[in-house]
């Protein structure tokens, strides 16, 4: 549990040093985000949200996400946490958890590790200042960009991240439909030569936004596809007055997000129980 231990010491330290602040600021803003995704996912159908000390997303069918997203737990936590251990063992909560340094307790990597959890340090959390974002409007030969509004374009775009995101129908067609009609989600698609091969997505509240579902075919990486999708993104949500913009990166994405002036912040952690291994 050595990366428990770690990341429970280091990133609790490291925002309490910050003599002006600005990491516990933004690791304030990445965990709103987080909220902000995942209650924006629970408002598919199929899938029950629940928020509280501890909140979570569970799929009620064959498709859906599943996660724990935060633990919370001020009080009676020697009584609590063995009890959401014990739900979770039984399949009766999502079986993942989403470790951040805003849970409660902060070494509840550390207990889940002694209780039989994986424990994995996960790709940074990052974050943009848009008043920091300047658009640079450049063109790929052949490269144009639509915004998804359609059903018919939602299943080209969701074909896209079935395909190097999710590796299978993780969520249907229908269920992305649902966000898709909200007022607060933006779905943009890329095309190369009239093929879609790139998408991403947004979800605001207030000032702040969180960046979603960023991937591109692989015969098509490494052209720039990405940083001019995510640029448009960024650049419509500079103009609806956003301030900020989070995102959970994945590793290989890590670069392209930092040459368009993302910062990151902290490390997620992310805990699974196994049952297979039972």
């Amino acid at each position: 549990m050595k990366k428990g231990r770690y990341y429970r010491m280091e990133e609790k330290n490291h925002l309490q040093n910050d003599a002006g602040g600005a990491a516990e600021f933004e690791a304030g803003m990445i965990v709103k985000g987080i909220e902000i995704s995942w209650t924006t996912w629970g408002r598919m159908r199929g899938e029950r949200l629940i928020t509280g000390p501890v909140s979570y997303l569970k799929a009620e069918g064959d498709s859906g996400f599943e996660r724990i997203y935060s633990v919370d737990m001020k009080e009676n936590q020697e009584l609590e946490i063995p009890k959401m251990i014990s739900l979770i063992k039984a399949g009766i909560l999502p079986d993942s958890i989403l470790i951040t340094p805003m849970t409660r307790p902060s070494n509840l990597a550390e207990i889940l590790a002694n209780r039989g959890f994986v424990v994995n340090e996960q790709p940074p959390c990052i974050l943009l200042y848009l008043d920091n974002f300047r658009e640079n409007r450049y063109l790929i030969n052949q490269y144009t960009i639509s915004e998804v509004t359609k059903m018919a374009e939602l299943k080209s775009w969701l074909d896209i991240i079935n395909k190097n995101l999710f590796e299978g129908e993780l969520v249907t067609t229908e269920q992305f439909g649902d966000v898709l009609r909200l007022d607060n989600t933006s779905f943009y698609l890329g095309f190369s030569e009239g093929r879609p091969v790139s998408t991403c997505m947004t979800i605001s509240d207030g000032d702040t936004a969180i960046l979603e579902m960023a991937a591109t075919l692989k015969d098509y990486r490494c052209r720039g596809f990405a940083s001019c999708l995510i640029r448009k993104a960024l650049a419509d949500l500079q103009e609806k007055g956003i301030r900020t913009v989070s995102l959970r990166a994945e590793e290989d994405g890590v670069g392209v997000y930092t040459r368009l002036g993302f910062k990151a912040c902290f490390n997620r952690v992310i805990a699974f129980y196994n049952r297979k291994s039972i």
